[in-house]
């Protein structure tokens, strides 16, 4: 029997099915089996900056800190981290084999879709519905705490200045156009502004921890910083402070699938998505207790 040429590869080719040729509008077939329309502008180093840009945990929980403090002082903001980070750890090896095996720019409503089944499109609606309403509460997030520092950084340098709410409004919607206008406008930018904005990030944590740890007069005492537990809350069961606590964890954690939504965009998914998301869960891990324990113990807590 002849075959059809316009019939894409099947998906379990021992071939890499990136580089199969498709015929169909001469657009090759990706492993999903869709046809390739995004152009593969990451390598290894620009994806590490996403992870760390889009994903880090160390904006997300410096910036909740005055929150999640409440939920047993700075032990609670530590050891739920820690209790989080252990259960996000399996969380993202999840993630590392569908994006490798399942490359899409859709992440979880492809994958529910795909894997529940008969019960594949409701499984991948839902999926996908709450996938949405994390990311754009997620992106409001953000946005809000990178405008808040925007203001603040001004607030520092002008004496007598008084921030007010519609400053970090306003701070908030450009920093929004901002990204929006460098995702629609300046794609091809993305890599080498991601690659830019990881080393940034980077060299202010190491500036952050060395300014918590060497400016402050007064620094507070191990046992405020590791073992006064301070319930704050009203709850009277320290149990539940405790897994409430680990809401702000997961806050800061909670975007290990962010470098699978661009899986059709990385030339070597296959390994390089799996050593992303190794390397960003472990890096988030270890580095965040670094950078959270001088900024704890640089708390007066008399």
């Amino acid at each position: 029997m002849k075959p059809n040429p316009e019939k894409p590869p099947p998906l379990d080719s021992k071939q890499d099915p990136e580089i199969l040729p498709g015929t169909i509008a001469d657009l090759p077939i990706n492993a999903s089996g869709h046809h390739q329309e995004l152009d593969r502008n990451f390598n290894l180093l620009s994806i590490c900056g996403v992870a760390i840009t889009t994903g880090n945990t160390w904006v997300a929980l410096g910036g909740t800190v005055t929150v999640a403090i409440y939920n047993g002082g700075a032990p609670g903001v530590l050891y739920e981290f820690i209790a989080v980070s252990f259960f996000y750890w399996l969380v993202a090896a999840s993630i590392a084999e569908l994006a490798s095996a399942m490359p899409s720019s859709g992440g979880v409503y492809h994958w529910a879709s795909i894997t529940a089944g008969r019960y594949g499109r409701v499984c991948g609606w839902f999926a996908g519905y709450w996938n949405f309403l994390a990311w754009i509460f997620g992106l409001a997030a953000t946005a809000q705490i990178c405008g808040l520092q925007v203001v603040s950084m001004y607030a520092v340098f002008h004496e007598g200045f008084v921030t007010q709410r519609w400053h970090v409004f306003v701070a908030y919607l450009i920093t929004i156009w901002v990204c929006c206008f460098l995702v629609l406008f300046a794609n091809k930018a993305m890599p080498l502004s991601e690659t830019v904005g990881g080393f940034l990030i980077i060299a202010g944590v190491l500036v952050t921890v060395v300014v918590c740890a060497s400016m402050p007069p007064v620094h507070a005492t191990n046992a405020f910083v590791w073992t006064e537990w301070q319930n704050s809350t009203g709850y009277e069961s320290n149990g539940f402070v405790f897994t409430l606590g680990m809401l702000n964890g997961a806050y800061s954690v909670g975007t290990p699938d962010v470098v699978s939504h661009l899986a059709e965009e990385i030339p070597r998914y296959r390994i390089e998505l799996r050593v992303v998301l190794l390397a960003r869960s472990l890096a988030d891990s270890r580095t965040d207790r670094a950078r959270t324990s001088p900024k704890l113990c640089s708390l007066n807590s008399r």
